[in-house]
């Protein structure tokens, strides 16, 4: 027995199983080989907009740790050539978030891969 999956009614483009024989919604006749072609399709369509969203989360994470990075070395600098020693700012927040996020992002990327 195959994988009951779900794909999109030809005719009202809502979601129904592939091992529906018509349309729940509309009562369209659905053939089995183009239910299947179609779920092969919907599962590509999945598979590309998740790797683009943790692709999105890669170049974020590695952004937002950038700018913290940039940040905190801007800050320690300017306090370093200060002739009262002044204060700099480290920026913890801004790196860990950026941290985490693309972490996200790469083990969902690797995780796609399978």
């Amino acid at each position: 027995m195959s994988q009951v999956r779900v794909f999109q009614c030809p005719n009202c483009h809502e979601y129904i199983a592939t091992d529906a024989k018509s349309c729940r919604f509309c009562s369209t006749p659905i053939d089995a080989q183009t239910a299947q072609q179609a779920a092969d399709a919907q599962a590509r369509e999945n598979k590309s907009f998740r790797r683009r969203h943790y692709a999105r989360h890669i170049l974020i994470g590695a952004g937002l740790f950038a700018a913290g990075a940039v940040l905190t070395i801007l800050t320690y600098m300017a306090a370093a050539v200060s002739p009262s020693g002044g204060h700099f700012l480290i920026m913890w927040g801004l790196m860990l978030s950026g941290a985490g996020d693309f972490l996200y992002g790469v083990l969902g990327w690797l995780g796609e891969l399978k």
